[in-house]
């Protein structure tokens, strides 16, 4: 089935002029929500627009460890044992956090929203309303991706920022456990409570926004694929905007919630940064890179980067929990991330979210001409 063409360089350079930084549950990032839900009906979608609380930064979850871990010091110094066993318990909350999923944020401030657009199957000529055999979701986060640089290191959703924050709750443990050398056990319970502060001062804080910003590309991702997209006649195809993703699991929560996708037959395709470097699609994620990509998606896309060399596509792993698709891994659901990672470049490069757009249409055509005994075949290999 052919992919249509457009002027995907128009796209993103509309987006460019007309959305700037997108902190989540700011005025911009809505401003960016109304723009996506025009394009996309002007790509033939149907488009809902649905509001929803949400942390106005990603660090938000950890300020109430931060203060537990200020209240463990103090008592590993007056108390050993409540300390010791307040310190375990706050390591045990940061693994969670780190290697299973993110801690939920005590209040949720500000509002967000998701846009979430579907292009039904093409009617066939029974009467009968006609049913997809696939649906495929298409995911970009509406907020501008945050840098993981500085102080901001200490909240990052990487192995380095989950070691740094095992670091800090372990010295409630080494506090508690120095009892012959007062002067060594002060010093350290005045270097602990630093260090409690800095996270507690990260927490609260707006990370620095990458720039230039992929973010942009990625919704431009979103745009372009949902135009090139042909109308399918097994496939339903679904483009939606997650609102704060970058922040909390809010938004992927009310998808799912309002809309119960069949893990069975569903497929998702997250998109990441797409400003500069080389495109790629991500084999593992995770800390420990423990999440793979699904394998049908995967050989997807690269039978689609044979056929298609000017999608020039690379497979990647990356040592950092994707905030967008592991809610949904660990649901069952197929997923597959399409981002751009370094590679030397640092600027901006628009073709990044043609040649996306066309992966994706590939991929999406290519499910389209798939049969259930085809799809048991592929998994098998």
């Amino acid at each position: 089935m052919p992919v249509r063409t457009l002027d995907s360089a128009g796209v993103v350079a509309e987006l460019m002029a007309q959305l700037g930084s997108r902190p989540a549950t700011s005025a911009a990032e809505a401003m960016a929500a109304a723009q996506i839900n025009a394009r996309l009906r002007q790509a033939g979608f149907s488009v809902a627009t649905h509001s929803l609380p949400a942390a106005a930064h990603p660090g938000a979850r950890l300020a109430p460890a931060a203060i537990g871990l200020m209240a463990a010091i103090g008592l590993a110094a007056w108390q050993p044992v409540v300390g010791m066993a307040l310190g375990l318990w706050l390591m045990a909350l940061l693994l969670i956090d780190g290697m299973y999923a993110p801690l939920p944020p005590l209040r949720q401030r500000g509002i967000s929203q998701n846009i979430i657009a579907v292009r039904p199957i093409e009617a066939s000529d029974t009467q009968t309303p006609p049913q997809p055999r696939w649906r495929l979701v298409l995911l970009a986060p509406l907020d501008t991706p945050p840098v993981w640089r500085g102080l901001a290191r200490l909240i990052a959703p990487t192995y380095e920022g989950l070691l740094a924050r095992l670091a800090l709750g372990s010295l409630p443990l080494a506090i508690a456990a120095i009892t012959a050398a007062p002067a060594l056990r002060w010093t350290l319970v005045i270097g602990a409570f630093a260090g409690a502060l800095l996270l507690f001062w990260a927490s609260r804080r707006q990370p620095p926004l990458m720039q230039p910003d992929g973010g942009i590309a990625a919704l431009a991702t979103l745009i372009i694929a949902g135009q090139t997209i042909p109308r399918l006649q097994h496939v339903e195809v679904w483009a939606v905007a997650v609102g704060a993703a970058y922040c909390d699991q809010s938004g992927l929560k009310a998808l799912i919630a309002r809309y119960p996708f069949e893990p069975a037959n569903t497929f998702i395709i997250g998109l990441g940064p797409l400003a500069c470097g080389q495109l790629a699609i991500i084999s593992r994620s995770g800390i420990f890179r423990n999440e793979p990509a699904d394998p049908l998606l995967y050989r997807l896309a690269m039978d689609a980067d044979r056929a298609e060399p000017v999608i020039d596509l690379e497979p990647h792993t990356q040592a950092v929990r994707d905030d967008l698709l592991s809610p949904l891994r660990q649901r069952g659901f197929r997923t597959l991330s399409i981002r751009a990672v370094p590679n030397g470049e640092s600027t901006f490069n628009p073709l990044l979210a043609e040649r996306a757009a066309r992966l994706i249409a590939a991929i999406a055509c290519a499910l389209d001409t798939e049969t259930n005994d085809d799809l048991s075949i592929l998994r098998a290999k």
